[in-house]
């Protein structure tokens, strides 16, 4: 009988110290993605070709997708909303792209910024 009460108080222990670190696993992913995502902006900022703009534009929408299906710890909504407004600007700065005119892709990609920073704000 000792094996029972030990055997259920170690799974609870478990499952506590699990839920406990999930969300500091998804913060830790997030930030991971957001790292990425200013690394991609730098990149893009700084491109001289349209290849080269794309690869780094291709890099910030799959960084968007990923970190928008993640959860956000203490404004769920808020998070949300940044998150479909970043998806939004990357469409208009994809259909500059697709124009092939590198000035309009990178003013949309400085509107970006500015959203960015308005977020960052409210989520503190």
């Amino acid at each position: 009988m000792s094996k029972l009460p030990f055997s259920l108080r170690a799974r609870t222990l478990l499952c506590v110290s699990l839920l406990a670190a999930a969300p500091v696993a998804h913060a830790g992913e997030i930030k991971m993605l957001m790292k990425d995502m200013k690394l991609a902006m730098r990149g893009a900022m700084a491109s001289t070709t349209m290849p080269e703009l794309s690869g780094y534009v291709t890099r910030l929408e799959s960084d968007t997708q990923q970190a928008s299906r993640q959860p956000y710890r203490s404004d769920q909504p808020t998070y949300d909303e940044g998150m479909k407004a970043l998806r939004q600007e990357l469409a208009e700065v994809d259909q500059a792209i697709h124009a092939n005119d590198m000035n309009a892709a990178k003013q949309a990609l400085r509107r970006i910024n500015d959203t960015k920073k308005h977020y960052h704000d409210l989520l503190g």
